[in-house]
């Protein structure tokens, strides 16, 4: 399973701290303030007319998003929603997890919770989970079995949400697993249950290969194939034009590419943002910080 350490700097000689702190979402007034500074000094661009969505999201859309969250999005609201439940964060290598914690509130003498992670994908977040924690931990008050009860806990990954994101390069699935798993034993569960969705199924999947004997049961809602690499590369490229040069039937083009034309084509002309965001994520990050640095040396021009 190995170990890592994905906090600032070297690691530290002495032991890290493994304390469960409790956590509280906040979103003060000078939080909002700044942020409805920054949304007044957006400047949009006008979109090609007819352009609907093709080219991306069109700055006469995106003014109405931003008039929402400036004027009517009850910040305060969101907040006391995010704090129904528990939230807590500890250090696990190098990392401040932060995660919601969620056990039975009425349990029958004599009987155990089922410990239960949930694991969130992109661009979600622990939130995905908050409308299914009640039938999960009351089963009974809903017309479940009470027979089944869960004891919920919701990570945010590494990077999402309230959860540190790393500070060194190559965090991946594996390295998630593991501090999942670390903070399943630091909770008190040699023994539990997995769901996971979008990257959370990869990450799911990863630990319950790497601990079988801790995992009890896994659920996913998005299935990963196995990549098989060039050669399916060779026959989605080639396949259409030249099926006999890739082992493929007329047969075979008849059925796969309208499915392909549908469904892979489109994803490849739709994900530009996924192509940029793994291979040159700085990119977004300073082409923001960017135009914030330009809005303020015009300002100070003027």
């Amino acid at each position: 399973m190995g170990d890592g350490w994905w906090g600032s700097g070297e690691r530290p000689q002495k032991n890290e701290d493994a304390r469960v702190r409790p956590f509280h979402i906040e979103a003060s007034e000078e939080d909002n303030k700044d942020l409805h500074q920054r949304l007044d000094r957006t400047r949009y661009v006008t979109p090609l007319e007819e352009a609907q969505f093709h080219y991306g999201f069109p700055g006469t859309e995106l003014q109405k998003i931003v008039s929402y969250w400036r004027g009517e999005y009850d910040w305060g609201k969101q907040v006391e929603t995010l704090n129904r439940y528990p939230h807590y964060k500890t250090t696990i290598e190098g990392l401040d997890v932060h995660f919601v914690h969620v056990k039975p509130p009425h349990l029958p003498p004599g009987q155990k919770a089922v410990p239960l992670l949930l694991v969130h994908g992109w661009p979600g977040s622990f939130y995905e989970f908050y409308r299914i924690i009640p039938l999960l931990t009351e089963p009974g008050k809903h017309g479940l079995d009470p027979k089944v009860t869960f004891e919920v806990i919701c990570p945010s990954i590494p990077g999402y949400g309230f959860s540190e994101a790393p500070h060194k390069q190559g965090f991946d699935a594996v390295a998630a697993a593991r501090i999942f798993y670390k903070l399943m034993l630091r909770l008190g569960f040699s023994q539990f249950y997995l769901q996971g969705g979008d990257w959370g199924s990869l990450i799911t999947t990863t630990l319950s290969q790497m601990r079988p004997e801790a995992v009890k049961g896994l659920h996913l809602n998005l299935l990963l194939m196995s990549n098989r690499g060039l050669r399916m590369l060779l026959c989605i490229l080639l396949g259409r034009h030249l099926p006999w040069l890739v082992g493929l039937t007329r047969e075979d083009v008849r059925r796969l590419f309208p499915y392909f034309e549908k469904s892979v084509y489109a994803v490849l002309r739709e994900s530009g943002y996924l192509h940029i965001q793994a291979t040159k994520p700085d990119t977004l990050w300073h082409k923001c910080l960017l135009k914030q640095v330009l809005l303020i040396s015009k300002a100070v021009q003027t």
